[in-house]
């Protein structure tokens, strides 16, 4: 029997210790470089160009400033990024991209902007 703990105990020490390099485990956040933030810079300007062509907010990509994913009941794309609002000015807004495919308005976008209310809004995929 107790052979059989130090095994389990074992066994769980090196399943939290083998997390991939970036990646904080299951569920949790992992930030996105490379051909990966390339992917995430398309998944914004689709919600942003889909929301334009609705009720808005309307907004385009300056600077994506750094992104990430996490898996939740469905995708969460995380954004700190700079948006060109109509007028031209630059605003840093943190924006989140929740994506369950499965719904028939599945994509909920959050846009967190400083002195502005938070903005929910949702489309199709």
């Amino acid at each position: 029997m107790f052979l059989a703990k130090i095994l389990i105990l074992c066994s769980a020490c090196l399943l939290i210790s083998a997390t991939p390099q970036g990646f904080g485990g299951f569920g949790a956040p992992k930030t996105l470089q490379g051909e990966e933030l390339v992917s995430a810079q398309r998944v914004l300007q689709a919600s942003l160009t889909k929301l334009a062509a609705g009720e808005g907010p309307h907004y385009r990509i300056s600077k994506i400033r750094s992104a990430s994913t996490q898996v939740v009941a469905g995708s969460k794309h995380i954004y700190s990024v700079e948006l060109i609002d109509n007028e031209g000015a630059i605003k840093v807004c943190n924006v989140d991209i929740w994506s369950r495919s499965w719904l028939p308005n599945g994509i909920q976008v959050t846009f967190r902007c400083p002195n502005e209310p938070e903005l929910v809004r949702q489309h199709s995929a």
